[in-house]
């Protein structure tokens, strides 16, 4: 059987990548991205510790059910919300300088 500490390794490195990947880019769909990995290794923690424990058996399962539905309702706001910046903007990359062009949104 595979260590717990080996799942740990790998559900932490994917919560560093997509940390990196958030706080480094500068694209909203790479951040939503770097978003949805985070939660990827938050997901693996939480089911290697339910096979693992006998006291988190099926509370980190049910945690994980919980945790896709919350990250799926986050990236449909962050998707819609980056909808709204492209609308506004024409672009959905952060580090464009915003260029007003005599029209003014309020």
């Amino acid at each position: 059987m595979i260590p717990l500490s080996w799942y740990l390794i790998v559900a932490f490195m994917l919560i560093g990548l997509g940390a990196y990947g958030m706080i480094t880019k500068r694209n909203l769909i790479r951040i939503i991205i770097g978003a949805e990995i985070m939660a990827n290794g938050v997901n693996i923690a939480l089911v290697a510790f339910s096979v693992y424990t006998e006291v988190f058996t099926f509370t980190g399962q049910s945690l994980v059910i919980i945790v896709i539905a919350v990250t799926a309702a986050h990236t449909a706001l962050a998707m819609a919300l980056m909808l709204m910046y492209n609308a506004r903007y024409s672009t959905v990359d952060l580090g464009e300088p915003v260029v007003s062009e005599g029209r003014r949104h309020e």
